[in-house]
């Protein structure tokens, strides 16, 4: 039913698990991507927001992105997470890594500043595009950095070679579909739900993919969605709508989601629930709600054949 594009289908931001010494765990780290890619993904995305990317050390964001780009080799794109407090930083933030092959650059507006217009946002990208040769992923998620990227500011963002994609995880679903309204029909051009719940509905409308927290812990599950989306079955997507769904109760088991999501990947085998100082990890009440959670998810997700195998 959809076009798939350079960039479509289901890119895991994934997990970063870590040593006691908080440097990156990278047999885990494999694992993990390892599972992932076995289980169907399109893409990995190491050092985003649920990669913890700003509280690790520089020296260990740039070895993750390199883990994560060898661990792939071609099986699956690799969206490489550069956001920073400066276009400068930015810009050397892919220097760095510009030897390891990845896909894209994914960067949000600049954080920690004081945002006047969205002209920054687009300035910000124009810079970036013209000293470096990498696609780029444009990220909003207000949340983490404050400022927001209109949709009129992805239209021209859109318009610039460089970008080829945005990755959507505002919440804002009027905004979505404004977007894809503008968008979607451009075959040089992805747009990426970072909002899962959403995703079916985006998907109905020229939505090129997903880019789902959960999807380190249920990678079967997302990608089989993804599927669904290509098939353009609709009764098949209202299935999986309900699966994504029992999927994110797991990630809001928790005050911290990561750690909700740390915390379940432990249970699979995949790597330790340690997260990053100073962040509280999951409370035993919010075990016993991840365990019950996650085994409405275990039944739900077996009866419909699509359980992750490690």
């Amino acid at each position: 039913m959809f076009k798939q594009k350079k960039y479509s289908g289901i890119t895991v931001p994934v997990i970063t698990p870590v040593l006691p010494n908080e440097d990156v765990d990278e047999q885990a780290y494999r694992r993990v991507i390892r599972y992932c890619i076995d289980n169907g993904v399109q893409g990995i995305f190491p050092c985003g927001t649920m990669g913890e990317t700003m509280a690790l050390t520089q020296e260990q964001r740039d070895r993750a992105i390199r883990i994560a780009a060898d661990e792939c080799k071609g099986q699956a794109k690799v969206f490489a997470g550069v956001m920073d407090t400066s276009t400068r930083r930015v810009i050397e933030n892919i220097k760095r890594i510009a030897d390891v092959g990845c896909d894209a650059a994914v960067i949000t507006p600049v954080f920690y500043d004081r945002h006047t217009s969205q002209d920054e946002i687009v300035r910000l990208f124009e810079a970036v595009a013209n000293a470096t040769d990498i696609d780029l992923v444009a990220y909003n998620i207000p949340t983490f950095v404050v400022e927001k990227i209109n949709p009129e500011t992805v239209v021209r963002l859109a318009d610039i070679d460089a970008v080829k994609a945005y990755k959507d995880s505002a919440g804002a679903y009027g905004d979505t579909v404004k977007v894809l309204g503008a968008l979607s029909d451009r075959d040089d051009f992805s747009i990426l739900s970072g909002t899962p719940v959403q995703y079916m509905g985006s998907a109905l409308l020229g939505c090129d993919g997903c880019v789902p927290g959960m999807a380190s812990v249920y990678p079967r599950v997302f990608s089989a969605a993804y599927e669904a989306t290509v098939s353009g079955d609709v009764k098949l997507m209202r299935k999986f709508n309900t699966l994504i769904g029992a999927a994110g109760k797991v990630y809001a088991s928790a005050k911290n989601g990561t750690a909700a999501v740390k915390y379940a990947a432990s249970r699979l085998g995949l790597c330790d629930a340690r997260v990053m100082q100073p962040q509280d990890g999951v409370s035993p009440a919010e075990v016993e709600k991840i365990h019950k959670q996650m085994a409405i998810c275990e039944e739900l997700f077996e009866k419909e054949g699509v359980v992750s195998v490690l």
